[in-house]
């Protein structure tokens, strides 16, 4: 009789020893499992994509569906953006129909196809572990946001990242190649969609300018292809006439705070991801051999991402010259150069082991899921909201203090209220309270089909002495409260509530005599 001396191995053991076998295949094979991370970036933004439109993006929506060419540069008074993401956009409603999601679905593509990019780059590199962290990576920024706004940010986005791959395959290349005709349409093409996209397609500058010195030789086919799209650059002088004569609150100004502000915004979501890297670090989890920093990117590379987190200082510093006001979403082009040197560095701490690589990924897929990159704060405007505001005196007009309010509601509201629905114009005042970002709507009515009533504040107060105003006290835009409480107007609060616009407060005014 023979007596059998193996011992079955613990269930710990097998289960570590199934996931190192599971982790070697996808990072192997990732696109066994990109379709996984893909369905999640679809399902964390599938309600955000499919809320109202506001203010912003039902200025795409017109000029994006105007019947004329007139509608379609009418606006430049007051959205002094380039075309091009409105022509992607008229596309899209002509194949795929007239929605929110369709009207979105530019920015959701372009956003995707950046951090598609990113994963190729990354994959071939890495492997297929770092590659799916990388897409983590850049999903998780705040501003992920906008790959569900129907604004240029997305698109920009995406061509930013296809002219950096055109650029990176342009430098191997010792020929005129169709990469080299990449990298020049790519940033035209930027600078058609958005008039602060200068500042990343020089980021890509910065990278060849250290690319040159690196192998002391300039390469004048990469050259030609990156300064040839400066030519479209004069095509912004009427843009930024416009833009400069809209007078923005102080409050959006950019100040010294303002660079800490921005970046805290973009990167902040960022933080447990950094974590991540920081605890796979000092745990070793994952030991291999250990990574040089000139195996993970050539000096140009570096250059170039660094360039790209940047960049939105350009932006703050002409904002703080021209006095223009600076949000957060004009930086989304360093969402590219972060994930570049997040991935990098999640590479360095791991040693490019594939089952720490394949841990990461997982557990950064789970906190994009989880923290929802910034789109949960688009949808508490929608929840839980009333419509008490239509009934309550019906015999009054009904005056929105807010132009985002009343384009929302001309948009969104029935016939019969719209017919009550009024915004008031009177540039004197507008100026006098710093802001008249609004003024420009009787002509923006002209252009579009917008239903609602648009008056100049002497006229309609000339004939309704009494009126309701839908509005929100010290708001930095409206100057309709402010100027009523001047002139001594009664002001009395009628009802606070979720309206599912901006403002909540609804006030009944009575003027003196």
């Amino acid at each position: 009789m023979t007596i059998s001396t193996e011992v079955e191995a613990p269930a710990g053991v097998k289960l570590a020893t199934f996931f190192n076998r599971l982790a070697s295949f996808i990072d192997r094979r990732p696109a066994s499992v990109l379709p996984l991370w893909i369905t999640a970036y679809f399902a964390v933004l599938w309600r955000a994509a499919h809320r109202p439109l506001w203010f912003d993006e039902l200025l795409t929506y017109y000029v994006s569906t105007a019947p004329t060419l007139k509608s379609f540069f009418g606006t430049r008074f007051l959205d002094p953006t380039p075309p091009l993401s409105f022509l992607f956009v008229r596309a899209g409603i002509a194949l795929f129909g007239d929605s929110p999601f369709v009207t979105r679905l530019p920015s959701m593509l372009g956003f995707l196809a950046a951090s598609l990019i990113v994963y190729v780059l990354v994959t071939r590199r890495f492997g297929g572990g770092l590659g799916l962290a990388a897409l983590g990576i850049c999903w998780s920024s705040w501003l992920t946001a906008y790959a569900v706004e129907a604004r240029p940010y997305g698109l920009l986005l995406g061509l930013f990242s296809v002219a950096m791959l055109c650029w990176l395959n342009a430098a191997q290349a010792n020929r005129w190649t169709a990469w080299h005709a990449g990298v020049a349409l790519a940033i035209g093409a930027m600078f058609l969609t958005h008039c602060f996209s200068p500042p990343f397609a020089a980021a890509i500058g910065v990278g060849e300018v250290v690319r040159t010195i690196a192998s002391r030789r300039i390469d004048k086919k990469v050259w030609a292809a990156l300064l040839a799209p400066l030519c479209i650059l004069p095509l912004y002088l009427p843009l930024i006439r416009n833009a400069r004569a809209l007078r923005c609150p102080p409050e959006f100004a950019a100040t010294l705070i303002t660079v800490p502000k921005l970046y805290l915004a973009i990167f902040a979501p960022l933080l447990p991801a950094m974590g991540l890297i920081l605890l796979f670090w000092l745990t070793g989890y994952g030991r291999g051999r250990r990574v040089h920093i000139g195996e993970l990117a050539q000096p140009h590379e570096i250059a170039f991402a660094i360039a790209a987190v940047l960049a939105p200082l350009v932006t703050i510093g002409y904002s703080y010259w021209s006095g223009a006001p600076i949000w957060g979403r004009y930086g989304i082009g360093a969402i590219l150069g972060a994930a570049l040197i997040l991935t990098a560095m999640l590479a360095f701490a791991t040693r490019r082991n594939s089952s720490a690589a394949v841990a990461a990924a997982g557990l950064i897929l789970i906190l994009f899921g989880v923290t929802r990159a910034g789109t949960g704060t688009l949808l508490t405007t929608y929840e839980n909201t009333t419509a008490a505001y239509r009934p309550i005196r019906p015999d009054l007009p009904f005056v929105t203090a807010s132009g985002l309010t009343f384009l929302e509601m001309d948009h969104r509201e029935a016939p019969a209220f719209i017919s009550r629905l009024y915004y008031l114009t009177d540039r004197e005042s507008a100026l006098r309270y710093h802001t008249n970002i609004f003024e420009g709507l009787p002509i923006l009515r002209e252009l579009f089909p917008i239903r609602a009533n648009v008056a100049p504040y002497r006229d309609f107060a000339s004939r309704n002495r009494q009126f309701l105003v839908l509005g929100t006290r010290g708001h930095p835009e409206d100057w309709l409260l402010r100027k009523l409480d001047a002139d001594g107007a009664d002001i009395r609060l009628l009802k606070n509530m979720t309206t599912g616009y901006r403002d909540r407060e609804l006030y009944q005014v009575t003027l003196r005599p």
